[in-house]
């Protein structure tokens, strides 16, 4: 099952000058008062030109001339490299700004979202803890912060920041979403869905919040709120490769085949690199009786994803069920090799190599007898 979504973490965008502090979803789009324009290296009067950090693509190269207009711009320019996935080109750019100004929070937030996204999560701690130094009340950079231990696997650290943030700001559905996440890494499932139900509450139409929902319920037993929960996240987001596939699992588990292999097969049609759906839709065609669709989902995981004990595992299974040993003990190694503590994978591998024994000294024993005929 894929795992609890936490929110899309926040670039904060904020004027230099202390009377006008905003800030914004990166999935929103950017304000006008910074975004506006066209992407060119023109100079205007009364402005000035910033060259790209070398190596980067052609980024907006007018900017107010103004030394706060200058970090401004090149805070922006950041969060544009960031959305391009030029992540090395993003963090020279808000080098650059906190040379410039050291003493803004926004910058440090915003670079700490950077490392986060490079998987650089040691350096991405340290600039939220930086901006939380230089602003305490700061509910943003504590959610990011939260978001980063989160990554870490750090429940409990992560579930401190997402408290103290909603401490600042109670209305922080995000943050809500965020810490029922946390709390079911935890395995806190009711806890979760207490937040998840709070995050709804604030923002009804929150696709993250539907879907994890629908994971706690799920891992609860709840299969038809968990379907419910999915039903709601598909209709607001369509495109939705993962709940499609947990949908799928829900009804498989209430033994809806056909249903749920219609679900996963949409999740690869949305994510052909889906190899969790892949897998999943060969223990859907596995329980409607059909091996061979099986096998080739199963094969087709492997093939996305080759360190995916599980399916080598399945599919060892299954060639074992057709009588094909070599070829299951073969997974099997496999399976075992990526997991050794795989005892499913150990015992079917130990099942193999008897039937195997049997089957030779079987067909030794009626060598022996014909030839004695």
């Amino acid at each position: 099952m894929t795992r609890h979504t936490l929110t899309q973490t926040r670039f904060l965008f904020r004027s230099c000058a202390p009377a006008c502090i905003f800030c914004l979803l990166l999935i929103l789009a950017v304000d006008s008062s910074i975004a506006g324009g066209e992407e060119n290296s023109t100079a205007y009067s009364g402005v000035a030109a910033i060259g790209n950090p070398t190596g980067c693509s052609r980024q907006v190269g007018v900017v107010d001339a103004t030394p706060d207009g200058l970090v401004s711009s090149l805070n922006h320019r950041g969060f544009i490299y960031s959305q391009r996935g030029e992540l090395d080109c993003a963090i020279q750019e808000f080098d650059r700004a906190i040379e410039l100004k050291p003493e803004w929070d926004v910058l440090f937030n915003n670079r700490g979202l950077v490392y986060k996204q490079k998987g650089e999560i040691d350096r991405s701690i340290e600039d939220f803890n930086r901006a939380i130094y230089l602003k305490p009340e700061n509910p943003e950079a504590l959610n990011n912060r939260g978001d980063a231990y989160f990554a870490r696997n750090e429940f409990d650290r992560a579930i401190q920041n997402y408290d103290q943030a909603l401490a600042l700001k109670p209305d922080y559905a995000e943050a809500h979403n965020n810490r029922g996440a946390a709390c079911a890494g935890k395995g806190e499932f009711v806890q979760a869905i207490q937040d998840y139900d709070e995050a709804l509450r604030l923002k009804p139409d929150y696709v993250e919040a539907h879907y994890n929902r629908g994971i706690a319920h799920m891992r609860l037993g709840h299969l038809d709120l968990a379907s419910a929960d999915f039903d709601e996240a598909i209709r607001l987001k369509p495109d939705f490769a993962e709940a499609f596939n947990d949908r799928g699992a829900a009804l498989n588990a209430q033994g809806k085949r056909q249903p749920a292999i219609e679900n996963y097969t949409e999740a690869v049609r949305l994510k052909p690199d889906y190899a969790e759906a892949f897998y999943n839709r060969g223990i859907a065609f596995y329980g409607a009786g059909d091996r061979d669709r099986a096998i080739q989902d199963f094969s087709a995981a492997i093939r996305l994803k080759p360190d995916y004990a599980e399916a080598y595992n399945n599919r060892g299974g299954l060639y074992a069920q057709e009588g094909q040993l070599d070829r299951a003990i073969e997974d099997f190694n496999l399976a075992v090799r990526l997991k050794p503590d795989y005892a499913k994978a150990v015992r079917n591998r130990a099942l193999a190599i008897a039937q195997k024994t049997e089957l030779s000294r079987a067909a030794q024993v009626a060598g022996e007898a014909a030839g004695q005929e």
